[in-house]
Order: C-alpha cells, then sequence, then structure tokens
C-alpha cells in the first residue's frame, strides 16, 4: 500500500512538470536576438541627410566631394569613400550616391565665373546684353529688352534680370530749349555772297560764248547744212508735205517706240516713288532670338487628321507617326486602366513615350513631371536610347503607388502636346497594356 502511494506521487509530480513546461512560451521567442534584430531591421529607417540603407543597415553618409565605393558591413559606420575627380565631377553634400554628379559646361552664350570643383559645380552666367532668370527653365541666354520711344528705363538689364521699362508721364516732360541765336558774324555773310555771285558771273559768261560761237557757226559756208538742218527741224509737221497715211504710220511707230522703252520701268524706279516698307518691329522684349530649333507647342489633334505617316518626319526631329484604332474617334476620352498590373503596364508604356515624345520638348517635359535637372543630366551622359526609360523610371519610383500613366498624358495636354498623348494612348490599348475605363 505504502509502495502504491509513493508512485502515485511520482507519476503526478512528472505530470504536473509536462503542463508547466508546455504553458511556457516558445524560446525562441524570448531568447533569439538575432531573429528580432533581423524583423527591425526590416521596418526601420535611417536619419535624412545623415545616413543611407543598405541591407537593413544605417550607413552614415560619405563627406560633400566624396561617393560611397563600398557601403559598410556594420550598422552606423561608414562604409569606403572616394573622392571625385576634380574638374570633371562633384557632390555638393553628404551622401549615399555611387558616383559623383558630372560637372556642367557652359554654354556658348554665357561665361564661366567660377570653375567646378569636387565640392561645388561650375557657375555660369551670361553674356553682356543678355539675361536669364534662375527661377525659370532657362536654355538660352535671353537678349534685353530696349525701351520704346515714350518709355523711360526704370532698371537696367542684368545677367539675371530684363530690361525694367515704364511708361514716361508726358507732365514731367520738358521740351528742349532752343539755342539761343548766335549773331551771324560779317565774315559768314560776305564769303558766301560772293561765291553765289562768281557762279553767277561764269554761267552768264559760259550763255553768251555759246550763243556767240553759235552764230559765228552758222555764218561759215561750211555750216551751213548743219544750220539749215535745225532750221528744218523747226517746220511743223502738219506743213511736210506729208500724206495722211504717212502721220499715222509715224504716231503708231512713236506709241510702240515708247511703249517698249526697255528703260521705262528703271526710270520709275528710280523716280523715287516707291512703296513705302513697314516700319520695323520694336526691338524684342526680352524673349530672346537665338532659339534655332524650338519646337512649336501646339499639334493638331490626330482624330481629325488622315492617319497616314507624315513622309518628312525622322526620329530625331518629329515624333513617329502613329494609327489610330478604327473605332477610336478620341483615344484621351476616358482615363486608362492597366491590364497587365500597374507597374508592368507602365513599365511597357516608357517605350512608347520614347517613340512618341518629340525630342525637342524632352527636358521641358521631364522638369513638368518633376524630375530633378541632376537626374536629366546625368541620364543624357548614358546612352542616348535609355535615356527617357531611365528618367521615367526614376519618376515611377518616386511616385509609387500614385504612379499612373494618365498623369504623364495629362502633362502632355498641358504642354499643348496633344498628338503626342493621343499617339501614346491609341499605341498603349493596342498592344495591350490599358483600355478605357468604360471598356468592357
Amino acid at each position: 500500500m505504502f509502495v502504491f502511494l509513493a508512485w502515485m506521487m511520482q507519476l503526478s509530480a512528472v505530470f504536473i512538470g509536462l503542463v508547466c513546461h508546455a504553458a511556457e512560451p516558445p524560446a525562441s521567442q524570448w531568447s533569439s536576438d538575432e531573429h528580432r534584430n533581423l524583423t527591425l531591421r526590416q521596418h526601420r529607417t535611417c536619419v535624412e541627410n545623415e545616413q543611407y540603407l543598405h541591407q537593413g543597415l544605417c550607413c552614415l553618409n560619405c563627406q560633400a566631394g566624396t561617393f560611397v565605393k563600398k557601403e559598410c558591413e556594420r550598422d552606423q559606420e561608414q562604409g569606403t569613400c572616394l573622392s571625385c575627380e576634380y574638374g570633371q565631377t562633384y557632390t555638393a553634400h553628404s551622401n549615399g550616391m555611387k558616383r559623383c554628379l558630372p560637372c556642367t559646361h557652359c554654354r556658348q552664350d554665357e561665361f564661366e565665373t567660377s570653375p567646378c570643383t569636387t565640392t561645388a559645380d561650375t557657375r555660369c552666367q551670361c553674356k553682356q546684353g543678355t539675361f536669364c532668370i534662375p527661377d525659370q527653365a532657362c536654355e538660352v541666354c535671353k537678349r534685353c529688352a530696349k525701351c520704346k520711344s515714350g518709355e523711360e528705363e526704370v532698371k537696367k538689364c542684368t545677367p539675371i534680370s530684363n530690361t525694367v521699362c515704364r511708361k514716361r508721364d508726358p507732365s514731367t516732360e520738358t521740351p528742349p530749349a532752343n539755342p539761343p541765336p548766335t549773331p551771324a558774324s560779317p565774315t559768314s555773310i560776305v564769303i558766301p555772297v560772293i561765291v553765289s555771285l562768281l557762279i553767277l558771273c561764269l554761267l552768264i559768261g559760259l550763255s553768251v560764248w555759246w550763243f556767240i560761237s553759235r552764230r559765228r557757226s552758222c555764218k561759215t559756208p561750211w555750216s551751213k547744212s548743219s544750220c539749215d538742218s535745225s532750221e528744218i527741224v523747226k517746220i511743223p509737221i502738219d506743213e511736210s508735205g506729208a500724206t495722211a497715211e504717212e502721220r499715222q504710220n509715224n504716231q503708231n511707230a512713236g506709241l510702240e517706240g515708247e511703249e517698249s522703252r526697255p528703260e521705262s520701268r528703271p526710270l520709275l524706279q528710280e523716280s523715287g516713288i516707291t512703296k513705302p516698307s513697314s516700319p520695323l518691329e520694336d526691338e524684342d522684349r526680352g524673349l530672346g532670338d537665338s532659339l534655332p530649333n524650338t519646337t512649336s507647342s501646339s499639334q493638331t489633334s490626330l482624330s481629325a487628321l488622315p492617319t497616314a505617316a507624315s513622309a518628312g518626319n525622322t526620329p530625331h526631329q518629329s515624333p513617329s507617326a502613329c494609327r489610330l484604332l478604327p473605332e477610336m474617334d478620341d483615344p484621351l476620352r476616358h482615363r486608362l486602366l492597366p491590364l497587365q498590373g500597374s507597374e508592368k503596364s507602365l513599365r511597357k508604356s516608357f517605350d512608347l513615350f520614347d517613340e512618341y515624345l518629340d525630342v525637342r520638348i524632352h527636358n521641358k517635359f521631364f522638369r513638368m513631371i518633376g524630375v530633378s535637372d541632376n537626374h536629366i543630366r546625368i541620364a543624357e551622359n548614358g546612352a542616348p536610347a535609355d535615356k527617357v526609360y531611365e528618367l521615367l523610371k526614376n519618376w515611377m519610383q518616386r511616385q509609387g503607388l500614385k504612379a499612373d500613366i494618365n498623369d504623364l498624358l495629362e502633362a502632355l495636354l498641358g504642354m499643348d502636346q496633344r498628338r503626342s498623348a493621343e499617339c501614346i494612348a491609341s499605341a498603349a490599348i493596342r498592344k495591350g497594356y490599358y483600355k478605357h475605363a468604360d471598356s468592357p
């Protein structure tokens, strides 16, 4: 009996121990520090402008003038940093970039005010007589305006601002004072009078001499015929004895000679009776005259044009001609919905922007959708065929889940590029990337 009770007590102790052990939480939830650290790393946020995230670690930024050659291997440490190339690349702030930014080269209408260093970009300034407003996208320096007649200059033109003019107040204008008449000296009056008398006497003398010599020549026997001929010329035509038919022929011949005279037109031109030329336009008020390749900002809607491609378009000057679907009156009548997922459909449509977007408005378009000038410069230094794709990919990464092709099409419409927007929308629907919101 005593043995049975001892055996029952041991069995109860074992059962109680098993129950208590089962009630304890798993050891991995309390003792696995690595598992907890890994979970925290996946959702951590590094300090902006001081650190960058790499494989769950917050690495310290490299200093201005350097870039990240190799990322850190431990949290809160700095990786390997290399210096930028002086005069070629730079970084103006501490960063986690894997390469430096290329230095800016001044345009032909600018001059360099400070060179590029490893920590600062090149500084350029418009040449004298031109300006460029810093807050606006400035592709070329614009010519300074000149004030019109009736205006006065309030502020002179500077490299960063245009001339400021305002209308002149008529009440403040003072007419120029007439200079007081200066008394004429006797010498200034006598000399012109004497010269005029001498010239008059000379002309009279020449006339008398010519008249006398003419009368003498007529009295000589050998010049009698010439004198008679001059008298014969003075005889009236009616008394010459010519018949009516001869007079009519002579009259017709005279009219034909006058009409066919070759010098009649030059005489009209030299007579001074010419059409007054239209006055020249006023000086350009700062809009600039050095834009040799500006693109027309407006495009005709393709829905009202033939679908045949224009023979004069080239890939580098104008967007490719597109073909609208027969049943599609207006590809932009409704919003586009993705058929292959938002990100996949959007990425596939990037090539359509490269095909139909006019290359001459690339930079303006990318600035309008929020791409920075630094990223545009980096893309231009890369392969030309990848420029549009890389910049649109950068825009999509910045937008995140909000990235939508409809925003890009609205940006084109805002720039008066309806033709390009219709081509892109039509091609995206035709290739099966998108469909209209009202389509089944």
